[in-house]
């Protein structure tokens, strides 16, 4: 028999978000590019993102074919955030305007390979500018293991951009991911949470 979902976070009922989510009035799109496979993982973060940002789009797939809207973007002022070389540091202020305005953000939803993986498979990602972090923010989203040390979930990576790129205040984003996390472990055996927090 199938969990009743809340009909607005479309988590289950017990562990259900929205007395958390706020709406976060954000300037700059946020486009969301994911992979298929993160669609189905409830604690995906990038459905926090769409909850709480009232500019925010959802894309699902893998290449150029799935994520064809990219041709309708502005080029001039948008980035796709990633770690790349070429990846202009949104954190080092000489470096900021090398790429105002920024009107959209490209964001990969995906273990690193995945994202790899849309990166590879969609050359229409090539012609936008890189953006990156020199100062990775301490990753607060414990309840997934990532391979890498500068791994950030896609809503603290977002979160963060945003503060760097039109001075959003992230604490509301923040505070659901807290909340999402919270919600995960609450049933687990004290000395099975202990490994997550």
């Amino acid at each position: 028999m199938a969990r009743a979902l809340c009909e607005r976070c479309n988590f289950s009922l017990s562990t259900c978000i929205c007395n958390a989510i706020t709406c976060v009035d954000n300037q700059t799109q946020v486009v969301v590019l994911q992979h298929p496979s993160e669609a189905k993982i409830s604690k995906n973060t990038a459905q926090l993102l769409a909850l709480s940002l009232t500019r925010c789009k959802i894309i699902i797939g893998e290449n150029n074919q799935d994520f064809a809207c990219l041709q309708k973007l502005p080029l001039s002022s948008t980035v796709l955030l990633y770690p790349n070389e070429d990846a202009i540091e949104l954190d080092v202020a000489n470096n900021s305007e090398n790429v105002r305005p920024i009107t959209h953000l490209i964001v990969l939803d995906g273990t690193w390979n995945k994202a790899f993986k849309i990166l590879q498979l969609t050359p229409l990602l090539q012609k936008f500018k890189t953006v990156s972090f020199r100062q990775i923010p301490t990753n607060r989203y414990t309840i997934r293991k990532a391979p890498r040390a500068d791994s950030l979930s896609t809503l603290e990576a977002v979160a963060h951009s945003l503060s760097l790129i039109e001075a959003l205040n992230p604490a509301p984003l923040y505070d659901l991911l807290d909340e999402l996390i919270t919600k995960q472990t609450q049933h687990m055996p004290a000395h099975v949470k202990a490994r997550y927090l």
